[in-house]
């Protein structure tokens, strides 16, 4: 009996910490939703009045869709640039273009620096003022080609995807290029042998046995472009950079929810509601996407 069930103690301390840091605090997030607190003093149960008040309030409504719309716009970033780029620089790597060993380093080590580091340094590059790419235009004679970077709202989404790009896509290319070095060789010898051309070989059988990691990588990107923060909290500031251009869902919770702007103090149950809205459609958009990219998986 005891043998039966020995792995029961060595799957009880994960199950207990997963429990009290992750499945009690959603639990205790739902519940918050429905009261009025400001963290201290008594709650008040308000029932659905936070979730009325994303949805309906003038001075919020408006606020919470255009950032959750720039969610999905940098979604969609994510699926039709980003994911791409990705899969053609592993693609690159993998059939040894020249210097790739080194290439494929630099290509990497962005992604093992801080994104705070990331953002420090690009605000200081693209400062307007004193930064070094106005700096340099002007040491060349393009002086109309100066700008105020991220604090022009035509440039500031643009320049914060190509910065995620640059710090970011190590992560996906690296397991793009391991899922391209674990096929089969005696696959990949028969190809040759057969007389497929290069472009035969990319489309016929590099892509067919690629496609599990890249549903993984899509859905793990995804997830992580509607839990933004870190990037647009520091190149844009709190409020989300000039004309809400870097405001995003995450931004707007904790604009309102730490110092509400609507009333001017804490509001953790209205935060709590904004956080329950962006769980539930960060799930939602989750299980869509998993029942697209199911049938690349493989079979077990």
């Amino acid at each position: 009996m005891r043998k039966k069930h020995a792995h029961i103690k060595f799957i009880l301390p994960g199950f207990l910490f997963y429990t009290c840091f992750v499945v009690l605090p959603i639990i205790y997030v739902f519940g918050l939703s429905f009261v009025e607190w400001s963290g201290m003093g008594p709650m008040k149960f308000s029932g659905l009045d936070n979730f009325i008040k994303v949805f309906t309030a003038q001075n919020f409504a408006p606020i919470f869709f255009h950032a959750l719309g720039n969610n999905v716009k940098y979604l969609l970033c994510v699926w039709l640039i980003i994911t791409p780029i990705q899969y053609l620089l592993a693609y690159l790597f993998f059939i040894k273009i020249p210097a790739h060993r080194y290439l494929r380093f630099m290509v990497f080590m962005p992604y093992v620096i801080s994104s705070t580091i990331v953002s420090f340094f690009a605000t200081l590059i693209f400062n307007p003022i004193f930064g070094f790419l106005n700096k340099f235009l002007e040491g060349i004679g393009l002086e109309q080609l100066q700008g105020a970077w991220f604090g022009d709202p035509k440039w500031a989404f643009k320049l914060m995807v190509m910065l995620i790009i640059w710090q970011g896509a190590g992560s996906g290319i690296m397991i793009f290029y391991s899922n391209f070095m674990d096929i089969s060789r005696d696959v990949m010898e028969a190809c040759r042998i057969d007389g497929c051309t290069e472009w035969q070989r990319f489309t016929r059988i590099l892509i067919p046995l690629s496609l599990p990691s890249c549903a993984s990588i899509i859905t793990m990107s995804s997830i992580w472009a509607l839990a933004l923060f870190d990037l647009p909290f520091i190149l844009g500031g709190r409020n989300g950079g000039v004309s809400g251009s870097l405001d995003f869902a995450n931004l707007v919770f904790y604009r309102y929810t730490f110092g509400n702007a609507l009333s001017g103090r804490s509001e953790l149950g209205f935060g709590a509601a904004i956080c329950v809205i962006m769980f539930i459609f960060m799930m939602t958009v989750t299980v869509i996407q998993r029942k697209i990219l199911k049938k690349f998986e493989y079979d077990t």
